[in-house]
């Protein structure tokens, strides 16, 4: 596989102006406008051949001059019922004790008008045309639900699915859903739909997504009777760090697996406009995992303590949830861990001849020290289901969400989340606080009606859209380079098109891939100089049909436009392009834009087909 990021690329406007000709005349309609200024109309020509064509965005826009804080409210009465005829003025919002200006509002109810029933727009774009642009268009709220194939035990998964299939036989109509699962990597099973027979199909295809459940124990429980008890103490305290430092190991695996492909998910769902209820069936994990540290020695005077590893994942999870968030998705994790099945409590029946307890294991409670391993082991579920509901609630509260446990019924927590979030209240507002320090804000919001109850998100990270580069280098990079993993489902946040041109003798028998990008959705920013700046990585990874990596190339666009060079690009698009130099073949191409002022990022894929005739001198790229 080749690798090359190249240097930035400064626009002068000689330089923008050919692009924009070469792209030809075309415009992106803005979404929902710009909150510091109003997008110029725009005037479509007729696509040509290499150019983008037209198509509407409903991408959420956020301009750099200001961040301007979304938040849903749901308000229920005494009965639980929501309440529908409030006003702005019924409304206080505070940050950090501060009353803010509600600048927006509007109250978005779940269901769909009549005659007006959701709709898969269809495509018009031809084959050599790409674009991550939402194609779902509907007035009612949008669901996911993600089946978690890392966090829950197989028994449970399979009646976690049983019970999702019993929700989809009483589907309302209209109700558009799609459906991913957590695995060994984020998989879109249904894209959204309001049809239950491809709904049912999807979550029966989920068990081929699982993984095996990790357990954050120490192997040095499994090891054959006698063995832990005939070791001597030193030995033993070896052989039980050993398995701290195993467990933390393998909890580390499973954490960074999940947060990463609920990120992806964030970027998935980024585009589609208004809240979108994310049904997360999961047993979660731990916050915070602090393994067993038993008391070892041959007598009770010589006990020594193996010390516990302690590890927190607190601020991944922060991280996370303001990602779901700023993305509008409110998240209700339902957990899938019943309770009939709560592993400690399944295996008390496993003792030896004389009724004692021998754990998952052969091992009984021979060694003084080691304590009642019947008593450990119902400890240690309770305090992991109760780690696991405080990283629920937390996820939940942080998005506007709610979670769901201590439950058999998971379809009738799973109608719950949906009905909770159909009907919400939009408040925005920008903080009158412009110290954008990173430090966690909490929101506080309030009617001047008693008796009500709402939920709604509980604060946000104050971190400016335009110091996104200001991050650790590390997570930055790892954004764009989750961006052009062919295996995560596209990214909306950017919204773009894209046309391939195949090698000609016009574009020297090289693949071109031109790039118009919603300027609308770009974080252009206002600086001294009088010019409105930008920059926008643009990149593509290219795959073999069998999925095999062969390359990966890209460069940043900087642009520092006048504001007449300004008002022209707000009228078309932002362009950038890529060529390849490939080797006679087929290949899968993975597209990325990147705003490297606020940190919205868009995918798409794509094909190209490099004919064995138009570059017979080139070698094959490394396989």
């Amino acid at each position: 596989m080749r690798s090359a990021w190249q240097h930035p690329v400064r626009f002068i406007f000689l330089l923008l102006d050919l692009t924009v000709v070469a792209l030809g005349q075309q415009t992106m309609p803005p979404g929902t406008p710009a909150t510091n200024s109003q997008p110029v109309a725009a005037q479509t020509a007729a696509p040509s051949p290499t150019q983008p064509e037209s198509q509407t965005s409903n991408a959420a826009v956020l301009k750099v001059k200001t961040r301007l804080v979304v938040v849903d409210v749901i308000a229920l009465d005494h009965k639980g019922v929501p309440v529908t005829d409030l006003k702005a003025e019924d409304f206080t919002v505070r940050e950090e004790n501060t009353e803010q200006k509600i600048r927006i509002f509007n109250f978005q109810h779940g269901g769909q008008k009549q005659g007006e029933p959701a709709i898969l727009v269809p495509t018009t774009l031809s084959p050599n045309r790409i674009t991550n642009i939402p194609r779902f268009k509907t007035n009612s709220t949008l669901n996911v639900l993600l089946l978690d194939g890392i966090n829950v035990t197989n028994v449970n998964q399979k009646y976690a699915r049983a019970e999702m299939l019993k929700f989809l036989e009483k589907l309302p109509a209209g109700q558009p859903i799609a459906v991913f699962a957590l695995g060994s990597k984020l998989r879109m099973l249904q894209d959204f739909t309001t049809d239950p027979t491809l709904l049912k199909d999807a979550v029966k295809k989920a068990k081929d997504n699982t993984l095996e459940v990790r357990r954050e124990s120490s192997n040095a429980y499994d090891l054959p009777p006698g063995i832990l008890e005939g070791m001597p103490d030193a030995m033993l305290q070896s052989v039980l760090r050993f398995g701290q430092d195993q467990a933390i190991n393998q909890l580390d695996e499973r954490v960074g697996l999940t947060l990463a492909q609920l990120g992806a998910l964030a970027r998935n769902l980024a585009g589609y406009p208004g809240r979108k209820n994310l049904i997360w069936v999961s047993e979660a994990f731990p916050a915070f995992f602090v393994p067993s540290n038993p008391t070892v020695g041959s007598n009770v005077g010589t006990q020594d303590t193996v010390q516990p590893l302690i590890r927190s994942y607190q601020n991944q999870i922060d991280h996370t949830a303001d990602l779901l968030s700023n993305a509008q998705v409110a998240v209700y994790p339902v957990d899938a861990g019943t309770l009939a099945n709560r592993d400690a409590y399944s295996s008390l029946s496993n003792t030896d001849s004389n009724g004692q307890y021998l754990g998952r294991s052969a091992m009984g409670t021979g060694r003084v020290g080691m304590g009642s391993q019947q008593a450990e082991e119902i400890n240690r579920a309770a305090d992991v289901s109760i780690d696991s509901h405080s990283t629920m609630n937390s996820v939940a509260d942080q998005t506007g969400g709610k979670a769901f446990y201590n439950t058999n019924s998971l379809d009738k927590a799973i109608r719950d989340s949906l009905d909770d979030g159909s009907m919400y209240y939009s408040l925005g507002y920008y903080p009158e606080n412009k110290n954008w320090d990173g430090r966690f804000r909490r929101i506080v919001v309030k009617v001047n009606r008693p008796g009500l109850k709402l939920h709604y998100r509980q604060g946000f990270f104050a971190v400016e859209p335009k110091d996104y580069l200001k991050q650790d280098p590390k997570i930055v990079a790892m954004d764009l380079g989750g961006a052009l993993d062919i295996n995560n489902p596209i990214a909306t946040g950017l919204p773009f098109q894209a046309v391939v041109i195949p090698p000609s003798t016009q574009n020297g028998n090289k693949v071109q891939i031109n790039f118009g990008v919603d300027p609308h959705v770009i974080g252009f920013e206002l600086k001294d100089d009088g010019l409105q700046h930008a920059a926008i990585d643009c990149g593509v990874s290219v795959f073999t049909t069998k999925g095999a990596s062969v390359r990966v190339q890209g460069n940043a666009f900087n642009a520092a436009l006048k504001p007449e060079q300004y008002q022209k690009v707000m009228q078309m698009i932002f362009p950038c392009n890529q060529t390849l130099d490939l080797p006679p073949g087929e290949y899968v191409l993975r597209l990325a834009v990147r705003d490297n002022t606020n940190g919205l990022i868009g995918t798409a894929n794509g094909h190209a087909t490099v004919p064995a005739t138009a570059n017979q001198e080139n070698k094959p790229n490394d396989k």
